[in-house]
């Protein structure tokens, strides 16, 4: 059969282009042009790989390498299909550990690893070997660290050399770092794939030819990064918490969310919302005008968090609170919260201890929940409360007593075992004891379940509990309303 002249034309137009090293020309999927071009202003990267999910909780992807020029983002080498987490990908600041979800957002591009020797190409390399470990251990103060083997006290790990040939070649997202937020998820890499369509535990997979081609392409003076997630994902991740904001979020809570410089943490759905940023400066502010925090303070500002949350009141309505908490434990109060929320468990009020003038005592008088106050532990001079650290939260002072035993009764009451057992010492010598606040005397008895009594039950304390707290009721002398983490595990400053 004979070819047409026009036919002919296109091969020998091809067979030029592919003698120039030009090839076919790559062009972007508009939506991802129009993603781009909707955060350039916050990037200051020459080099993107952009995943585009596909179906919504199905983990097959594509990913495209693009780089800026003088004419905007072009598509620099083709697409290629890659593996998202077995259940698709979170919406940015909600990714948690172990959910099976790829986090959304942009992240830096910094380091790559693998097992095979050391390469020379442009990005940064390093070969693993068995004592390379990377922490998902969310109680460790290493969470989300790379470590070496005998380095660190975490429970759970994973190992950097695997038998398998995933991490023969991979890039470690800069995910969930400075500050590591607990819970948030960890060891977020683009490696080779376990099979094509195999879905991660929230990692991103790919071909490992691919993969190759790729790490040689990426270039760390061009500042390289990987943007997730859906193009209005994309632009949450972008803009932060004020894209966010619930419409019925009082405007002061509004304007302090809106002036924290980065979004930590988010939850919301089901009519809950919750969500941490770093200390605004007017939060920062009021807390050292008014004494909540001090230079002689354990934790300093910078490691603080600012957070907004929703609570059922006694009135049975929704409302807003604000607590500031450690950073690294931004998402363990929120998502607790979020549980006593969908519980219906009922507080009081929620607000900052600043508004109090730092008084804990005036504060547990109204009744008030709250997370930091650097002061000490009372009755202990010179010893820093939990809440000190932003680890620890008071809920419902009233329906939940403190049994506060007095210096001149520590002697006598060491030998008390707790429980009923202090209730009834304190109530045969009333002199020794104390109950904080004096109005919450009545709730001394546990055996009646009230509205806002913390009990071993509740969705809000077991979910607590779970995160690593302890809870102040199981003390010898009992702290109803104590809810703290041991600050020993937060990392060191």
């Amino acid at each position: 059969m004979k070819q047409s002249w026009w036919s002919i034309a296109a091969g020998c137009i091809l067979a030029v282009l592919s003698i120039a090293g030009c090839g076919p020309q790559m062009e972007l999927p508009r939506h991802i042009g129009a993603s781009l071009n909707g955060i350039a202003s916050t990037t200051d990267s020459g080099q993107l790989l952009y995943v585009d999910p596909g179906t919504p909780g199905r983990p097959q992807a594509f990913l495209y390498p693009v780089q800026h020029t003088l004419t905007g983002w072009e598509q620099a080498l083709p697409q290629v299909p890659v593996n998202l987490g077995r259940n698709g990908v979170a919406p940015p600041f909600e990714k948690r550990e172990g959910d099976g979800r790829t986090p959304s957002g942009i992240f830096p591009l910094t380091r790559a690893f693998g097992s095979v020797p050391a390469v020379s190409w442009r990005f940064p390399f390093r070969q693993v070997d068995a004592q390379d470990l990377w922490v998902d251990d969310a109680q460790s103060p290493d969470y989300n660290r790379w470590v070496v083997r005998g380095a660190t006290n975490a429970s759970s790990f994973e190992e950097l050399l695997r038998p398998d040939p995933l991490y023969r070649y991979a890039i470690a997202v800069d995910y969930n770092s400075e500050p590591v937020v607990r819970g948030m998820g960890s060891a977020i890499f683009i490696h080779v794939e376990r099979a094509p369509g195999a879905g991660t535990a929230g990692c991103v997979s790919m071909p490992e030819a691919d993969l190759v081609q790729v790490m040689q392409w990426l270039d760390p003076e061009k500042r390289p990064q990987v943007v997730i997630g859906t193009p209005s994902a994309v632009a949450v991740a972008a803009d932060g918490v004020k894209s966010v904001l619930p419409a019925d979020l009082p405007p002061v809570l509004k304007l302090r969310l809106s002036e924290g410089a980065r979004l930590l943490a988010l939850r919301q759905g089901s009519g809950f919302f919750a969500a941490a940023v770093t200390l605004p400066p007017e939060v920062s502010a009021r807390m050292q005008e008014k004494g909540a925090w001090r230079p002689e303070c354990p934790v300093p500002l910078q490691e603080l968090a600012y957070l907004v949350t929703s609570f059922w009141g006694f009135d049975g309505a929704r409302h807003y609170g604000e607590l500031v908490v450690h950073q690294a434990l931004a998402a363990f109060f929120m998502d607790a919260l979020q549980h006593g929320y969908n519980g219906r468990f009922p507080i009081e009020r929620m607000e900052l201890i600043d508004a109090f003038d730092a008084d804990d005592f005036r504060s547990m008088a109204a009744n008030n929940s709250s997370a930091f106050n650097c002061r000490e532990v009372p009755g202990k001079a010179g010893v820093f409360s939990r809440h000190s650290y932003g680890a620890a939260l008071d809920i419902n002072p009233l329906q939940n007593p403190y049994l506060m035993l007095e210096e001149a009764g520590r002697e006598k009451g060491a030998r008390v075992d707790g429980g009923a057992a202090a209730l009834e010492f304190c109530l045969g010598n009333p002199a020794l004891c104390r109950v904080l606040p004096a109005a919450s005397a009545p709730y001394l008895a546990r055996n009646e379940r009230l509205p806002g009594m913390l009990q071993p039950a509740d969705p809000l304390l077991a979910a607590f509990k779970e995160r690593g707290f302890t809870w102040g009721g199981g003390w010898r002398f009992p702290d109803y309303q104590h809810i703290e983490f041991d600050p020993a595990k937060l990392p060191l400053p």
